[in-house]
């Protein structure tokens, strides 16, 4: 008998612990197929092509022997924010190699939020140095993102501009420190960044060279927290 099962491979480019060789059924979607499997992200999700297209409603029949690529829903509109996979493998293979991205809200198509040491110092009356595990969460990028302390805990920290921790959605069971970036970067970011034609990669770097400039130069005069 005809073996009428359609061999799939479901992946993400980063993370490939999670690539997985199946067989479904001609008359499901690729999305079905994900959620029988259990191999969706928590949340909304789409199913991408290797060129970043959803493809979460076409049939498996049209894609046999393909791989396709896992990750949380593309936004209305039709943007996905962040950087893509190509942007983050040169931003970690040249400037960060110790940058990860964070799986849950990552894809074959974009990466969403990702973790890396910023060299900082402990306080402004203390200069001495110390490396803050930094969460940045890049979902809505270019638009200003988000960068939140994951170590040290929130009862060690002693710098001014680094808001006491609370829980944020980005990581709902667990709390958090957020990094104060400052009005006038903020409305500088808006004004002068957010639609810059200069490229993603450019603006990631703005934006980290910022957070390496507040981390390592407390203001006290425009705290966060009171240390």
């Amino acid at each position: 008998m005809m073996n009428t099962m359609i061999p799939l491979t479901v992946a993400n480019t980063l993370n490939q612990t999670a690539k997985q060789r199946i067989e479904a059924k001609p008359s499901q979607t690729l999305k079905q197929v994900v959620q029988a499997q259990k191999l969706s992200p928590e949340g909304d999700f789409d199913v991408y092509d290797q060129m970043g297209k959803v493809i979460s409603n076409q049939s498996v029949a049209n894609h046999r022997d393909s791989t396709v690529y896992v990750g949380v829903a593309k936004v209305a509109g039709g943007a996905i924010g962040g950087i893509s996979p190509q942007e983050f493998k040169q931003l970690n293979a040249i400037d960060f190699p110790r940058m990860r991205h964070i799986t849950k809200y990552s894809s074959g198509a974009h990466v969403g939020a990702l973790v890396l040491p910023i060299p900082g110092v402990k306080s402004h009356w203390d200069k001495s140095t110390i490396e803050y595990t930094v969460l940045i969460d890049l979902r809505s990028f270019p638009a200003l993102p988000s960068a939140y302390v994951l170590s040290p805990k929130s009862s060690e920290i002693q710098h001014s501009n680094i808001y006491r921790s609370r829980v944020f959605a980005i990581a709902p069971n667990r709390e958090l420190s957020a990094i104060c970036t400052g009005d006038s970067f903020r409305d500088a970011w808006a004004a002068e960044w957010q639609d810059n034609p200069c490229g993603r990669l450019m603006k990631f770097g703005v934006f980290i060279d910022h957070l390496i400039h507040v981390l390592k130069h407390p203001n006290p005069d425009d705290y966060a927290r009171e240390v």
